[in-house]
């Protein structure tokens, strides 16, 4: 898997980028509050804020990313992103003997598709900061025609051994008696949500989440895991300059 993308990566470096269009650029960002439910045992509810960045081009591409070869039906770009786990656990107290985690940053390759009735995407990604695992998302997302703009979602998502037994494995030296040595495997997820986009005015865009990502058995059966599945959402606006 990391040689696959890395030969992926290597190739959209030789890509030929598109040519620009004249037409003036126009940014359509802001902020929003940010609630995800924790996992682990003992963890908070952890509240942020996050940047919030609409994309126009109807392909619902998640996170920062950049094209480099479109057509009005397909889009493939490369990208980077953090980690959707905490790596403070939660700030769980029982948990805080346990070795610290890095912050994951995931250099990211993909495509997306539209169709009749919404989007498809695939999203390969790898870390390079931390635990050095790869994950897979294969997303479609419907845009049916609502007052609201609402876009439910359902994703399918591969972790791989790496990265989950960074985040809810337990090493030799960390074990204790109620919470035994663990060694995770890779690991299938599936989260579904609902994302909405309702336009206030010409500029000022209303934007909102709501998720649950349930995690497959080699994530559940950790000790450290508390909550097989787990919510999220966010609400902020953003503002076309």
């Amino acid at each position: 898997m990391k040689n696959a993308l890395c030969a992926a990566l290597a190739l959209l470096a030789t890509a030929q980028t598109p040519a620009v269009s004249a037409e003036p650029r126009q940014w359509n960002v802001g902020l929003a509050a940010t609630a995800d439910q924790s996992p682990f045992v003992g963890g908070d509810t952890q509240i942020g804020v996050k940047p919030v960045i609409i994309k126009e081009n109807g392909f619902d591409i998640v996170g920062p990313a950049w094209s480099f070869s479109a057509t009005p039906a397909r889009e493939f770009y490369v990208g980077a992103g953090l980690d959707e786990w905490d790596h403070e656990r939660g700030d769980s107290a029982v948990l805080q003997d346990m070795a610290e985690l890095d912050r994951a940053i995931n250099l990211r390759v993909g495509g997306a598709w539209k169709l009749a009735n919404g989007t498809i995407s695939a999203d390969l990604a790898q870390d390079v900061a931390a635990h050095e695992g790869a994950q897979a998302k294969l997303r479609y997302t419907h845009h049916p025609d609502t007052p609201l703009n609402l876009r439910p979602y359902a994703e399918l998502q591969w972790l791989s051994a790496d990265l989950t037994d960074y985040y809810v494995g337990v090493d030799a030296a960390e074990a204790k008696a109620d919470r035994p040595a663990y060694q995770a495997d890779d690991s299938l997820a599936l989260k579904v949500g609902v994302k909405m986009e309702k336009p206030l005015s010409r500029r000022l865009t209303l934007v909102g989440s709501v998720s649950a990502n349930s995690y497959g058995s080699a994530i559940a059966d950790s000790p450290i895991i508390d909550s097989s599945t787990v919510w999220g959402g966010y609400a902020g606006a953003a503002y076309r300059w």
